[in-house]
């Protein structure tokens, strides 16, 4: 096994004890067992939700899950809203962060949240397409 590979093992061990400590499995449980009593549909709803945030938790490599649902929660908020976004980016930025940043940092920071803004925009049309 190449070195490369034991390290992305390492990893994939690391998060699944942390989902082990963090009861991610018994929220998993209680979800399953809420959607037990309803129809086929709800049930497949709640496995698809749940592969779904397996997916973006193993994906995030070690990031918090919990600031990546804060910021799909605010671009939920601006592609629901009524009014046209012209600066979607400019509102998902993070005042106080940006501004302790260099110039080279600071054209980072917009990349990385311009990328991050895709990836959110497309999971939302893929979730409202799909309900």
């Amino acid at each position: 096994m190449a070195y490369k590979e034991t390290g992305e093992l390492k990893k994939r061990a690391w998060l699944a004890k942390q989902r082990l400590k963090m009861g991610y499995w018994e929220s998993v449980k209680t979800s399953y067992s809420e959607a037990d009593g309803s129809d086929a549909d709800a049930r497949y709803a709640t496995a698809e939700y749940v592969r779904a945030k397996l997916r973006r938790d193993v994906e995030s490599g070690g990031k918090t899950v919990e600031q990546d649902e804060k910021m799909y929660r605010k671009v939920c908020a601006i592609l629901d809203s009524d009014e046209v976004a012209i600066n979607p980016i400019g509102q998902l930025i993070d005042g106080e962060v940006y501004q302790n940043l260099d110039a080279a940092a600071k054209q980072r920071y917009v990349l990385e949240l311009s990328n991050k803004f895709g990836e959110l925009k497309e999971r939302y049309y893929r979730e409202r397409n799909r309900a």
